[in-house]
């Protein structure tokens, strides 16, 4: 046996062990960051865009409300004092209380937004106009966001066609930004 010589043996000569399938705690979290970042630029892009959509749903109703209320004019020579009825009617009480334009508020509009009219032209600093205070002459609608559209903004249209939005939410169309409906 001298001719043969016994090879030493080393730790690296044996074959490695099988690696298991499956992810490290290190590629898992990783991947769990990535998701965060990607939620948390996501998320609020989101949620701006749904509202910008709502806005303009409601925009496009007070609109609609508005060429109503044009039509209820011709019909009944003054504005309706009310949106909703069954039946649409010219009334003949006192004050117009009793005037309807019957509008269907089953829009989605009306799901995030309460509508009101008010008689005479409103203006944009919130006075009724000296020379229209009633509904013979003019309307004033108002769209205030309610629920998850609430830190909006109220959007208002008269019988002038005139729209303010009060961005801010602080009852004053006044301030800059505020003279239309632009974003």
């Amino acid at each position: 046996m001298q001719g043969t010589a016994s090879r030493p043996r080393h730790c690296c000569s044996q074959p490695a062990p099988a690696r298991e399938n499956g992810f490290t705690l290190i590629e898992l979290m990783i991947v769990v960051i990535i998701i965060g970042v990607l939620a948390g630029i996501a998320y609020p892009s989101y949620r701006n865009y749904t509202m910008q959509n709502r806005r303009t749903d409601a925009r496009g109703a007070m609109l609609q409300i508005a060429a109503q209320q044009e039509k209820y004019f011709t019909e009944c020579n003054r504005y309706a004092a009310t949106l909703t009825g069954a039946t649409r009617s010219c009334g003949t009480a006192v004050g117009n209380a009793d005037t309807v334009l019957a509008f269907s508020t089953s829009m989605p509009a009306f799901d995030y937004y309460n509508a009101a009219l008010a008689p005479g032209i409103v203006e944009r600093n919130g006075a009724t106009s000296a020379s229209c205070s009633t509904y013979a002459c003019g309307y004033s609608l108002t769209f205030t966001p309610k629920g998850i559209q609430a830190n909006d903004g109220k959007m208002m249209i008269n019988a002038r066609g005139d729209r303010f939005w009060d961005r801010n939410n602080n009852n004053n169309y006044t301030d800059t930004g505020e003279d239309s409906w632009r974003k």
